[in-house]
């Protein structure tokens, strides 16, 4: 048997922003997914443009990609591990993406994601976000 243990301090708030965000995903609701994110965050997305620096750009690609979805994004977390030493940290993941388009489409993709966290001034925020799709080379 496999012992869990609840979260404590750091850990915990770290864990506080990755549940925030992932249900403002899901609502598409771009402040509260913002209030978590360095001012001069770096992500690097699958949606093009692939680079946006800073809560300015990262706000146009959401409220994008939220615009042309029709009620919530389902969105599956699975394989979620955070590692953290001081006041660094970094999580990765596998996350099943479905939406729906205004044609009434679904789309999905399942898609990596690599997140660093920096911590300044006693609070977490995310500095750099990696999103990758799995590629497959014909032989």
């Amino acid at each position: 048997m496999v012992e869990t243990y609840p979260a404590h301090g750091d850990e915990a708030a770290i864990r506080a922003i990755h549940s925030a965000w992932l249900d403002a995903v899901r609502n598409k609701t771009v402040g509260t997914l913002l209030e978590h994110y360095d001012p001069d965050v770096v992500v690097f997305d699958v949606m093009p443009p692939t680079e946006h620096r800073g809560t300015a750009a990262y706000r146009r690609l959401l409220e994008g990609w939220f615009g042309h979805t029709v009620g919530p994004i389902h969105f599956e977390v699975t394989q979620w591990h955070l590692v953290h030493a001081g006041d660094l940290a970094f999580s990765h993941s596998v996350n099943v993406v479905r939406n729906t388009g205004p044609d009434g489409q679904t789309h999905g993709a399942t898609v990596r994601a690599t997140v660093g966290y920096r911590k300044s001034q006693g609070r977490w925020r995310v500095v750099h976000e990696h999103a990758s799709v799995p590629m497959t080379f014909a032989p």
